[in-house]
Parts: structure tokens; C-alpha cells; sequence
């Protein structure tokens, strides 16, 4: 199944994807190192960076091991200049990019041999932006980044042109929770542009609860932010919204790839995955599901 969804980012023509967790331990690591697997195989030269830090040996919270970033001779990393001296493969370091983290500033380095590293990169979406043309200059024909939902400013449409969204147990206590958080996010992901001819109020920056008692809104008008990233408003509130006849649209619409379903979170007996992955389908259509541990799609 790696290798199918390897095809699947491939075949969709998108040069910058990110790799979206529904929650931490949603299995999106696992999903982006697997893919850079498959792309070596393939002879695809990739690049690769975090918005923050993935990768660590350990999760800070549960203490649970994590999967680490591993990488292949040639693949193309970004991460801070002090994770490449406890990596576990040789590096050729190509530049330094102007972007300070706690680690050191975020460099480009070109791996010299298959290894495992915690990558720590950069931290607002426009040094996303920069690294992911930087990793593009030097030689990157897909660029992979690592993020969450909660870090989701790296997803947006002016830093990559295509999601994957990693659906785990992790992301509820019970499974109608976690399909209603899947649900939530795929609405928002899925944000189109406004209608030809809609009424429209455009607004500059986050759109929030907040921004939203400052507004007077009408029925039959299009709300419309810049991108899915900039709207931070709870499912309910985006309901109630609809019911009012406001429609939520974007100016940048983005693409949902495809889904990686992990029927397992810590501390608690997984589900069984063939359950779990027909469940995700049915909750999110339109795209191809897989789970990679139990190497089954949708």
C-alpha cells in the first residue's frame, strides 16, 4: 500500500505535499517516511522538512517510542543544524537558510546514506514556503512536509498544492468521536472558492468566533478567507453559520490526496483494521484510504 500511495502523490501532479495529523500519533510520520521509502525505490529524488519537530526516538507526553524520520541516500533534508550531528546517516551540507530555531538555524543537507533523523524545521508558513523552493532548488522533484492539524498554516495553498490527512484513534476517545474530528477537517480542507456571482465578504487574516460577532452577516452571503488555514472556528460554529445561509469559501482552495487510516492509539487496544478503515471511508469519499501497517486501501 506504500507503494500505491506513493503513486497516488505521483500521478495528482502536486510538487509540494503536506502530510496532516488529525492528532499526534495519527500515524502521519509513518505515512511521509514510507512514502520516502517508494520514492527512492522509484528513483524520485524527494525532499523533506517538519513544521516543528517530528521524528523524535520518544513521544514527550506518553514516553511511547515514535517513528523516526528515516531517509535515503540522495533525499534532500531541512531540518536545524544540531539534528544532523546525532543523525544516523552521512550528510553533505548544501546551505543555511536565514530561519532561527531552538536547535540552531534550519540548513539543507543532502543525505549520503540511508539513516534516522528528529527533524526540527522551520516555524511559520512563509519559512515553509521558502525551504520547501529551497529543497526545490537543489534538486527536489516532490517535496514532502511533516505537520499537523493543529500546525496547519504549512498546508496552506501558498506553501504546498496537495494533503494527505492521517486519521488516527488517537484523534477520540470512541470511533464516532474520531470520525466526527475527520469529518470536521475534511469539510474545512475542502473549502471551495465562492460561486460565480455570490455576495461575498472577503476578510484579511483568521477568521474566529470573535471576528465573527463583529460582523453582520446575511443570508445568501459568502464568507471567504484566504485559505482553509486561516478559518479557526469549531464545527458547531461552522454549522450554525450554514443554517444562517453563510457559506464558508476560500480564495485558494486546496486538494485532499489522500487518507491514511491508523486504527491504533497509545495506551488503548487498537480496533481491528479492517473495521476501522471501512469506517474512515465511509466518512470521507472522493479519495483513496489506506492503512500501511496492515497494508490495506479502501
Amino acid at each position: 500500500m506504500a507503494a500505491e500511495l506513493a503513486e497516488s502523490l505521483r500521478a495528482s501532479g502536486a510538487r509540494r505535499i503536506a502530510f496532516l495529523g488529525l492528532a499526534k500519533n495519527a500515524g502521519k510520520t509513518t505515512a511521509l517516511t514510507a512514502v520516502l521509502a517508494e520514492l527512492h525505490q522509484s528513483g524520485v529524488v524527494a525532499g523533506a522538512t517538519s513544521a516543528g519537530r517530528d521524528g523524535e526516538e520518544f513521544d514527550a507526553i506518553t514516553g511511547e517510542p515514535k517513528p523516526r524520520f528515516r531517509v535515503y541516500p540522495g533525499q534532500l533534508v531541512a531540518s536545524a543544524a544540531t539534528t544532523f550531528e546525532s543523525a544516523s546517516f552521512p550528510v553533505e551540507e548544501l546551505a543555511t537558510l536565514p530561519f532561527p530555531t531552538r536547535f540552531g538555524p534550519v540548513q539543507l543537507r543532502r543525505a549520503a546514506g540511508e539513516g534516522e533523523i528528529e527533524v526540527i524545521g522551520p516555524s511559520t508558513a512563509s519559512q515553509m514556503a521558502r525551504t520547501a523552493a529551497a529543497l526545490e532548488a537543489a534538486g527536489a522533484e516532490l517535496v514532502l512536509l511533516d505537520g499537523a492539524v493543529g500546525r496547519r498554516a504549512f498546508a496552506a495553498g501558498r506553501v504546498c498544492d496537495g494533503i494527505v490527512l492521517s486519521v488516527g484513534m488517537s484523534a477520540g476517545e470512541t470511533l464516532p468521536a474520531v470520525l466526527a474530528a475527520a469529518a470536521a477537517a475534511v469539510e474545512l480542507i475542502r473549502l471551495d472558492r465562492p460561486e460565480e456571482g455570490a455576495t461575498r465578504r472577503d476578510v484579511d487574516g483568521a477568521v474566529t468566533a470573535a471576528s465573527l460577532r463583529e460582523m453582520t452577516l446575511s443570508a445568501g452571503e459568502s464568507l471567504v478567507a484566504e485559505d482553509f488555514t486561516a478559518i479557526f472556528l469549531k464545527p458547531a460554529e461552522r454549522r450554525e453559520l450554514a443554517e444562517r445561509g453563510v457559506r464558508l469559501a476560500v480564495r485558494r482552495p486546496a486538494r485532499l490526496i489522500a487518507v491514511t487510516a491508523n486504527p491504533s492509539a497509545p495506551a488503548r487496544p487498537p480496533l481491528p483494521a479492517a473495521r476501522f478503515l471501512e469506517a474512515v471511508a465511509q466518512q470521507i469519499t472522493g479519495v483513496p484510504i489506506f492503512d500501511l501497517v496492515a497494508d490495506l486501501r479502501s
